[in-house]
């Protein structure tokens, strides 16, 4: 008798919880209370899938044109690497922002990246003197719109044979009101020039 009183109990408590996790409430779905203020949430950050922006990339230190006997010219073929930005937030941008990308000057994300990494694959920074940011750095994102880029690029004959990588971050965003992501506001670009 005991038992049966019990699951019933057990029954009617359970079917409480149920029912009340499952009530409309308007004020709470239009933020009088709860989660207020999402909208204020604006949150700019490099859109990827991991760390590294782009898998890495193998480029040749020489190319050799089809010619007999072979001979081995410079790769003074710039490579362009695209960095998004992007503007997380309920609506697109109301206004026209700057966002400025740079060289991180800081080893740490490199040090943490290359902990990952087998001795023999590990990175090296890519010296700054050898890389180009366009727009002086800043990524525009247009009223409207929620994305913006800017384009990194670097000359593979300028640089001795290695493994290299290259820290992205957003510095900073020329309007008040928006955030940097904190864990997805930069990137490491990885590059192999053989």
């Amino acid at each position: 008798m005991k038992m049966k009183n019990i699951t019933k109990i057990l029954s009617l408590t359970m079917l409480t919880l149920v029912f009340a996790s499952c009530v409309k409430d308007d004020d709470f779905e239009n933020h009088k209370y709860g989660v207020i203020g999402t909208d204020a949430y604006k949150v700019i950050d490099i859109p990827s899938a991991n760390t590294t922006l782009t898998t890495t990339g193998t480029y040749p230190l020489a190319v050799s044109p089809a010619t007999t006997p072979a001979t081995f010219l410079p790769a003074t073929t710039p490579v362009v690497v695209t960095v998004p930005v992007h503007l997380s937030a309920n609506d697109p941008a109301k206004e026209d922002l700057g966002v400025t990308l740079s060289i991180d000057q800081a080893d740490t994300k490199i040090a943490a990246y290359n902990a990952t990494l087998a001795a023999a694959s590990r990175y090296v920074r890519m010296p700054t003197d050898k890389i180009t940011l366009s727009d002086g750095g800043v990524a525009k994102i247009a009223a409207g719109s929620r994305d913006g880029s800017i384009k990194l690029t670097f000359v593979p004959s300028t640089l001795t044979a290695g493994r290299y990588i290259i820290p992205v971050s957003i510095a900073s965003v020329d309007k008040s009101g928006y955030t940097i992501s904190g864990n997805q506001g930069y990137r490491l670009v990885l590059a192999i020039i053989r």
